[in-house]
């Protein structure tokens, strides 16, 4: 629990510790245990999500190159035209810092 602790801590999280909330009596021991576990199991996969997203993102570089390489051609608007407003957004960021 205390490495559970350490690494809310760490990753930035401002809730209480697990340790602290078993002192004011608003959890059991078990409890904390319980959460502990379910926030390791959470941020390892969360871990594993994004490594994966960005090995995505990696592997199909060239493809923001290309975006790249050709700002205001029409086929850049087609392609940039036909995503989702967030990813389309995210496309042009990844564009201006290649």
């Amino acid at each position: 629990m205390i490495d559970a602790d350490t690494l809310r801590l760490a990753d930035g999280d401002t809730t209480p510790p697990l340790a602290e909330l078993v002192e004011r009596g608003d959890i059991t021991w078990g409890q904390a245990h319980q959460c502990a576990e379910e926030f390791l199991a959470h941020r390892e996969d969360a871990i594993d999500r994004a490594q994966h997203s960005l090995q995505l993102i990696a592997k199909n570089w060239t493809a923001i190159q290309d975006l790249g390489a050709r700002p205001g051609t029409q086929l850049t608007r087609d392609i940039l035209g036909g995503l989702a407003p967030e990813v389309r957004f995210l496309a042009q960021r990844l564009i201006t810092l290649d």
